[in-house]
């Protein structure tokens, strides 16, 4: 890895210190370490120390009135391949490329004699196992007051269980460092468009309700769990375009089969025996996709992001894919105006990590103008497909009678 450091280190409050990343400098570190391990499936660890300000001295000394020295034996112990940094301003954290669980465990144990007096747990969080999982409180094993925060393995994506060995513990600041916080600028954006949304398309609404309820019996909104931020579930709305309770099977082994492959996005429209009529010019013309205006503004999607997968499709992603999860999915983004249906998967999930890496105010509302000239574009090229489907079939059906005339003059010779 890029060895980075310096003599000298800016921490998270912006004062120097000796060997010690600041926070910026860190999380990069650590997102460089993420892609580099993803790429060539090898793991990596984080020790995370608590640390607190001391208000006397304006000074930072770790948690339980350990001094500063033991935050230097973070730096004399570490490896030159390690980084020592700041996660934020009351933890201090290190770096272990290559290193799976148990030699952070082993390094951990290795501080605790540097450490005698640290009263608050050494975390340890290991790629691939992290979760970003929702926290419950778990009393301390001494059965004193004092908590601390444990995460439920609820996720298949994140496979994870928190145990409490002495005073090393694991945890899921990795998996934290991973997912992206939502800009202010982006959920206003949201918040703005999703509303404004919501009340322009009403009574568009109320016409393709009418409708659904009119040609198909069943629910007029179909809802699933969809793969959000952070690898969590949660429930996905659009109008139903497809008879009710039919085969999901269908579509599981169309994605298994585009994902395994590196195939093109290539939707099942127009061999879905699952669309009732008129589904297909809802799904062409994404009205379909409009109820997830009220995914947005409760803040489970985002105008802008990579499309929410389901999860047997993230089930079969590589590590790299999971890239994707690390901010909030959207209603529109880079891959659907980039080619969409016509680009392999591998492609799709190269144009999400890089939305993620440049994101901006100006590249999203970019991204939302492009949206409808893409749409209409789509939905010429269909109607240029089906155009050229009947003039094929009509001149098929003219030139049979010659076809066979010739035949049996061949025949007949």
């Amino acid at each position: 890895m890029l060895r980075l450091r310096t003599g000298n280190a800016t921490r998270a409050n912006g004062e120097s210190t000796v060997g010690i990343y600041s926070q910026g400098v860190f999380e990069r570190l650590v997102k460089f370490e993420r892609c580099r391990s993803d790429r060539l499936n090898t793991p990596f660890s984080l020790l995370v120390v608590t640390v607190r300000r001391h208000r006397a001295i304006g000074a930072f000394t770790p948690y339980g009135g350990v001094t500063t020295a033991a935050i230097n034996a973070l730096t004399t112990r570490s490896r030159d391949t390690d980084s020592v940094g700041w996660l934020d301003a009351s933890r201090v954290a290190v770096l272990l490329p290559n290193t799976e669980e148990a030699g952070a465990r082993r390094f951990a144990g290795s501080l605790q004699g540097e450490l005698p007096r640290l009263n608050a747990p050494i975390e340890i969080s290991t790629h691939p196992d992290s979760p970003e999982l929702t926290p419950i409180d778990i009393p301390a094993v001494d059965g004193a007051a004092k908590t601390v925060t444990a995460y439920s393995a609820e996720s298949q994506y994140y496979p994870f269980s928190q145990q409490e060995s002495g005073d090393v513990v694991r945890g899921s600041t990795l998996a934290r460092v991973f997912v992206r916080p939502v800009p202010l600028w982006k959920r206003t954006i949201d918040v703005a468009g999703s509303s404004i949304g919501l009340l322009i398309c009403a009574p568009l609404f109320a016409v393709v309700a009418g409708y659904i309820k009119f040609v198909s019996p069943g629910p007029i909104i179909f809802s699933q769990n969809r793969i959000g931020l952070g690898g969590r579930e949660f429930r996905f709305y659009k109008f139903r375009t497809m008879h009710h309770n039919n085969d999901q099977d269908f579509h599981s082994r169309h994605a298994t089969d585009f994902i395994r492959n590196n195939a093109n996005m290539q939707k099942l429209d127009r061999a879905d025996p699952r669309i009732f009529f008129g589904g297909r010019l809802l799904r062409l013309l994404c009205i379909d996709e409009l109820p997830q205006l009220c995914n947005i503004l409760r803040g489970d999607m985002s105008l802008v992001g990579p499309r929410p997968c389901i999860p047997y499709e993230a089930a079969e992603y590589q590590r790299w894919h999971r890239h994707r999860f690390s901010i909030l999915p959207g209603l529109t983004g880079l891959w659907q105006v980039s080619g969409k249906n016509k680009l392999s998967f591998a492609e799709m999930i190269r144009l999400d990590i890089q939305y993620e890496r440049t994101m901006s105010p100006t590249t999203d509302i970019l991204i939302i103008l492009r949206t409808i000239p893409t749409i209409i574009g789509l939905f010429a090229e269909a109607i240029g497909r089906k155009l050229a489907y009947l003039r094929d079939r009509t001149a098929g059906s003219a030139e049979a009678p010659t076809g066979s005339d010739g035949n049996a003059r061949g025949d007949q010779r």
